[in-house]
């Protein structure tokens, strides 16, 4: 009798056994189908870690005009050299473009000369130019300091902040159009968009990024790094490799479709425009 019961018990042990190894085995499998339905970010970030020209620097440019305002206090911050906000004797320059939108140009005097100044101003009036015209209409100004480091925003204040040796790296690496938009994008788009429902809904919908710094870093930086690749597959997809034209339709179709109605906005007509029509009142 002692027998048959542990043989009842052994019998009880493997079934148990045999359900719980079923059990493992089909989260496993539903564990493993998720990680494929999720896919890797594309890139680790939108502006250097990738060779696509999602803006070239031929692209059509509104035409500027670049006036000079004189020196003045101004704030600046990021200065790498002192921790001090304001600044005296900035060079203040305004960027005034075809299509009425206006972006002044603050340059810190550690650049050196008027001319110094004047000639890293003149650096970005082709990339402020390229912007989308509801981001240029946004931007306040542009900060620029001496020196090399990583650019950064401020979204409350609708403007962003360069450093002189940074803007040639991103020159020669062709990297400096991308670097204006994605500052640009923190400077104007994201105090109304990046913590919107819209996006927030479309962000949760779509369960992938497209850029591991988007990835971690969802709040701050997804609607920037997103909208560089987005924009590019509205407006110039044949800019895209296929295989990341596919990623864009697949990763992120619902914070696409959110990226067309801000950039719903039309364009202005540059045909037969001339550089001086920029300063008509």
């Amino acid at each position: 009798m002692l027998s048959m019961a542990n043989e009842r018990r052994r019998r009880t042990a493997d079934a148990k056994r045999s359900r719980l190894l079923q059990l493992a085995t089909a989260t496993l499998s539903c564990c493993l189908l998720a990680s494929e339905a999720v896919g890797a970010p594309l890139f680790e970030n939108s502006v250097v870690s990738n060779d696509i020209d999602f803006i070239k620097a031929d692209d059509p440019a509104v035409p500027a005009c670049m006036r000079y305002l004189g020196r003045s206090a101004q704030e600046m911050p990021g200065a790498l050299d002192s921790d001090e906000l304001m600044a005296t004797d900035v060079y203040q320059f305004e960027a005034g473009f075809m299509d009425k939108s206006r972006v002044g140009i603050w340059v810190h005097p550690t650049v050196g000369s008027k001319e110094d100044a004047k000639v890293l101003a003149g650096l970005l009036l082709g990339p402020l130019g390229r912007l989308p015209s509801v981001m240029r209409h946004g931007l306040s100004h542009v900060v620029v300091h001496s020196g090399y480091h990583a650019a950064f925003a401020e979204h409350l204040g609708h403007f962003f902040v360069l450093y002189a040796d940074n803007i040639q790296a991103r020159l020669n690496t062709h990297d400096l159009d991308e670097t204006v938009f994605h500052e640009s994008v923190h400077a104007t788009l994201d105090d109304e968009w990046s913590q919107s429902a819209d996006w927030l809904q479309a962000r949760q919908a779509d369960g992938q990024f497209i850029t591991e710094y988007a990835a971690e870093k969802p709040d701050g930086e997804d609607l920037a790094e997103t909208a560089l690749f987005g924009l590019t597959y509205l407006r110039h997809r044949e800019r895209l490799p296929p295989e990341v034209a596919a990623g864009v339709e697949s990763m992120i179709p619902a914070r696409l479709a959110v990226l067309r109605t801000i950039f719903s906005e039309p364009e202005p007509e540059l045909a037969g425009v001339q550089s001086e029509d920029c300063l008509t009142p």
